[in-house]
């Protein structure tokens, strides 16, 4: 039997020639260019190595998680014209990020408050089975921003039927 170069298979029962070829730098590494290739054409539910498992970015998503982000950017678009609309009735925004940015501009709120709830929901889709603090699943944080959400825009209809 003929040796393969660089290790591999002897020939015989139980030999293999323990030479590791995989030294290099870890080829698995996750960039932006992972996420835009996931988005492009999605492969993975779930990671295929133990590695992989422990902090898995997935590249195909379960409707149920994409759903959620759209709800929670739909609920983001309402609560925005909520707000606008109780500032315009004599109302005050209480978060001093977000009102410098509406005393900039409309359209400064606006992007920046929309950025700030798109930028963690892919986020969260993306590490849907991810363990955030050792506790939550990432959809699970996800599904607790819808929640919260319904509640701000619950409060925020109260506050529009008084005023």
């Amino acid at each position: 039997m003929v040796r393969p170069a660089g290790g591999g298979y002897t020939g015989g029962m139980d030999t293999w020639n323990e030479v590791d070829r995989r030294g290099g730098p870890e080829r698995r590494a996750y960039t932006a260019g992972t996420l835009v290739r996931c988005a492009v054409a999605p492969r993975r539910m779930t990671g295929r190595r133990k590695d992989d498992r422990c902090y898995p970015l997935l590249d195909r998503f379960d409707s149920g998680m994409l759903a959620l982000a759209v709800i929670l950017m739909l609920l983001s678009v309402t609560d925005s014209i909520f707000t606008l609309t109780l500032i315009s009735r004599g109302g005050t925004e209480f978060n001093p990020f977000m009102n410098a940015l509406l005393q900039h501009s409309v359209w400064a709120f606006t992007a920046a408050k929309m950025l700030l709830t798109a930028v963690p929901s892919v986020i969260l889709v993306a590490a849907g089975n991810l363990l955030l603090f050792n506790r939550w699943r990432a959809r699970s944080i996800l599904a607790a921003m819808v929640g919260l959400y319904l509640g701000l825009i619950a409060y925020e209809l109260a506050l529009l039927s008084v005023s």
